[in-house]
């Protein structure tokens, strides 16, 4: 992603959507995400945290300043404004808007912003289902993957897709080449470290049909029963 990439905003943005999936944040969680290295992401915060736009709590949590949540509801607006537009409008497939999105939300002026909202009508949530911040929704559900160990080839509505399974292109492909988005009726079935889904109207056993994620990315697909 190049120099398009703005460190501060990135680290921003993240620990926003850790808060967004429930998930404590701390810099550990920084580095599994980013994949960046523990002193990178030490120095990373410690700076932030000189620049006021973060506090490192006694139990090492990551908390936002009031100036830190500002840039960072500013930072993933733009981004989700932005994949709306590249998927919704120039077509862009969906295991690429979310990359070009990383590249956008970086350089979009407020201008282009707020020009976008008009094209697009206020939408109030991205192609995946994430609420757009400052639109008044949030987007509630469960886990699928606590739904998966505790039903077996469980219907439920798919709400939505987290950034960290949309930063896997061969999964969020899979998504997509079953047509499974959010609204969508699916079946979940647990198979050890991986749930399986497909489409409700589709036989979950062919895997032909359906695909699996790992265990450890189904906390990032959000359902409702």
């Amino acid at each position: 992603m190049g120099d398009l990439i703005d460190t501060t905003e990135m680290y921003l943005k993240t620990i926003f959507e850790m808060e967004e999936d429930g998930v404590t944040p701390l810099r550990a969680r920084i580095v599994e995400r980013l994949d960046h290295s523990g002193p990178t992401v030490s120095q990373t915060v410690a700076r932030m945290e000189r620049d006021g736009l973060l506090h490192v709590l006694g139990d090492r949590r990551l908390e936002l300043t009031e100036e830190g949540r500002k840039r960072a509801v500013e930072v993933v607006r733009k981004h989700r404004l932005a994949e709306r537009l590249l998927v919704d409008v120039i077509g862009l497939d969906w295991a690429c808007a979310h990359d070009e999105a990383c590249r956008w939300e970086h350089v979009m002026s407020d201008k282009v912003e707020g020009r976008l909202l008009e094209l697009l009508k206020d939408p109030t949530t991205d192609p995946y289902g994430n609420p757009i911040p400052g639109m008044g929704v949030e987007v509630s559900g469960q886990s699928a993957e606590l739904v998966a160990r505790a039903h077996d080839d469980q219907i439920v509505r798919l709400v939505r897709i987290g950034e960290p399974i949309q930063a896997e292109h061969d999964i969020i492909a899979d998504f997509a080449a079953a047509k499974i988005g959010p609204g969508v009726s699916i079946i979940l079935r647990g198979e050890g470290d991986y749930v399986r889904i497909a489409r409700a109207d589709q036989d979950a056993s062919d895997s032909d049909s359906s695909f699996r994620i790992p265990l450890a990315l189904a906390p990032h697909l959000v359902v409702e029963m």
